[in-house]
């Protein structure tokens, strides 16, 4: 194998027409109509954005992988730069490293010396600057494994309990499973080096927090040509040629122009369906078995593209896959550009591993509650094709500029696909309930935009970002009409197009004639005030549980059961760690509500015989 990759790879870079000399080719990735406009629209010089080429190899068991990668860097710094330092974020959320770097090297007018100062970060100190404009070339050879996800932490019961002990992990997101394996599927995210962030010339070594999203948000192309064993299908983000099989390996080649991130997914067990919205393929990808929930993914993200399309302004690119994968820590969905993953509790039956607990907290039908989340998620994560994939922004210092630009899309989304009626419910139950959750657990309110880096933890940032800011949009929609409301959000993303908007930008386009007064103190009071137990009511738990549970002490003592209580008060002591009892700086007024909704009676009555 070694032998046979190294002679691969040799092959690979004696090729002709590269990519870094003429990206062109990796616009197949773009729909017709775009293929001439986006350059044009792209903030800078099209042609100095970053290349990667990637030479992926993964192991017949798809638990490990080697990885030759090229970088060609066009330094767009304003002035020389004597290192370029490259982050690896698979390393800054995993407990030990999973991508080691084996080599480095760079080529043309400098020569470089590679050290890895973290797990994350690869400076490499070069032996004269880069001049400004000037172009480098990085050679990197890495060998990487994936965590292992046991296939038990996977339904929607096992994520809802490890989701819930999550939420008071402070800056420290955990590893969501973006570079792991689990029953036969490859989640490949965040596992190649690619340029760190700048800011203030400075380039970023390490990050302050890895609550939210870890990225560098730039555009770059990408060249990968992936290396599996025969039947393993290959799911990409940009555009996969057919295989072609080499000995008893296939290869797949993927182009990806103008993204902003670069995933993959693999497995042999890969099922898809597929449908058109005007002339952008959506497909859908599952684990062979669970066509249902495939089939409802596709439907929602076909529904939700149209939709966005019509709202919003035109998709770039020629496919949009949603896929099955094993995330897990509580994450939904995760997106990358013209791909989105959706967590595989979603697509496993509801009562899978000890659901019945949990489907009488939530009210009962667990498994109706499970497909309305699914299309949720679906729709928020195709929501950020826009916010975030088309217009650009910072999203370590601004998390509330895509995220609840997507969360608020998906909010649409429901009204329009099942009306108004239900897309309160389901405001109130996805979205509003994150709010609350924050509340009752002891959090306060607070200011929305602001770094990731400044919200305590997650429970906090997931309350502010998701759970209280989408309600702006509904707030200035009322004040502006539909006609000017769309209108604006339109002429937003032709403005800034491929480019990165600055925060309030689309505030201001909405801050014209006689209403502009009121939008800007709808935009102060949602962003920088705090008026959310007013503007969204009071946190109740018995309706935050979904209204069925009520007083019921025996469906907490059944959810005990699940977390190995038993009986044994030290799971209680531990959910309500996670509620904030203990770890919120000992207010028990999370303790008490908790007693109050299921009747009181102190902790012998709650934990019963």
């Amino acid at each position: 194998m070694r032998v046979r990759f190294a002679l691969w790879l040799a092959l690979s870079l004696a090729a002709p027409a590269a990519a870094q000399d003429d990206p062109a080719p990796l616009y197949a990735s773009l729909r017709a109509e775009e293929r001439a406009r986006v350059p044009s629209q792209v903030e800078g010089d099209a042609a100095a954005l970053p290349v990667y080429e990637l030479a992926l190899e993964l192991s017949d068991d798809l638990r490990s992988f080697t990885l030759e990668e090229t970088v060609h860097w066009t330094n767009d710094a304003g002035r020389p730069l004597s290192s370029v330092v490259l982050r690896v974020w698979a390393n800054a959320v995993s407990p030990s490293p999973l991508v080691t770097l084996v080599s480095a090297r760079c080529e043309g007018n400098a020569t470089c010396e590679a050290t890895t100062p973290s797990p994350d970060a690869i400076v490499l100190r070069l032996s004269q600057p880069v001049p400004a404009g000037g172009r480098l070339t990085v050679r990197l050879s890495l060998r990487g494994r994936l965590a292992e996800i046991d296939p038990a932490r996977t339904t929607l019961a096992a994520q809802g309990l490890e989701g819930l002990g999550a939420l008071s992990g402070g800056h420290g997101a955990g590893d969501y499973g973006l570079l792991a394996h689990s029953d036969g599927v490859a989640s490949m995210a965040s596992f190649f080096p690619v340029l760190a962030r700048m800011r203030g010339g400075l380039w970023e070594q390490s990050d302050a927090s890895t609550m939210g999203d870890l990225g560098n948000d730039a555009l770059s192309h990408v060249d990968a040509r992936v290396r599996v064993a025969d039947g393993v299908r290959v799911v990409a983000v940009g555009l996969e040629e057919p295989p072609l099989v080499v000995g008893d390996r296939t290869e797949v080649r993927v182009r990806a122009a103008f993204v902003r991130d670069f995933a993959l997914v693999a497995g042999r067990r890969l099922a898809r369906r597929e449908r058109s919205v005007g002339s952008v393929a959506v497909r859908s990808w599952f684990v062979e078995g669970r066509e249902a929930a495939g089939a409802r993914a596709l439907d929602a993200a076909a529904h939700a593209l149209a939709l966005f399309e019509r709202r919003f302004g035109p998709y770039p690119w020629t496919q949009l896959d949603v896929v099955e994968a094993p995330l897990v820590g509580g994450a939904g969905g995760v997106e990358f550009s013209s791909m989105v993953t959706i967590a595989t509790m979603f697509y496993r039956p509801a009562g899978d591993a000890g659901g019945g607990p949990l489907a009488a907290l939530l009210g009962g039908d667990l498994e109706a509650r499970r497909e309305a989340m699914l299309e949720m998620v679906v729709a928020h994560e195709v929501g950020h094709q826009f916010w975030h994939g088309v217009v650009g922004s910072d999203s370590r210092e601004h998390p509330f500029q895509d995220e609840a630009l997507a969360q608020y899309a998906a909010m649409l989304y429901v009204e329009d696909r099942y009306g108004a009626a239900r897309a309160e419910r389901e405001t109130r139950e996805q979205v509003t309930s994150g709010y609350h959750a924050m509340r009752l657990m002891g959090r306060p309110d607070g200011r929305v935009d602001r770094p990731v880096s400044a919200f305590a933890d997650p429970l906090s940032y997931g309350g502010l970002v998701y759970g209280k800011a989408p309600h702006l949009y509904v707030a200035l929609r009322r004040v502006l009409g539909d006609r000017a409301f769309f209108g604006a959000l339109r002429e937003h993303v032709a403005a800034y197009r491929f480019r990165t908007a600055p925060p309030r930008a689309l505030y201001e386009r909405m801050a014209r004639g006689p209403r502009a007064a009121r939008v800007r103190t709808l935009v102060t009071r949602w962003l920088d005030q705090t008026h959310g137990d007013a503007d969204l009511g009071q946190a109740d738990l018995g309706r935050l549980l979904g209204g069925g549970a009520g007083g019921d002490a025996a469906a907490l003592r059944g959810l005990l059961d699940a977390l190995g209580g038993g009986g044994n008060d030290a799971a209680l002591r531990g959910l309500l760690d996670a509620l904030g009892g203990r770890r919120g700086g000992g207010n028990d007024a999370a303790l008490r509500g908790l007693l109050d909704a299921l009747g009181g009676g102190g902790l012998e009555g709650l934990l019963g015989p």
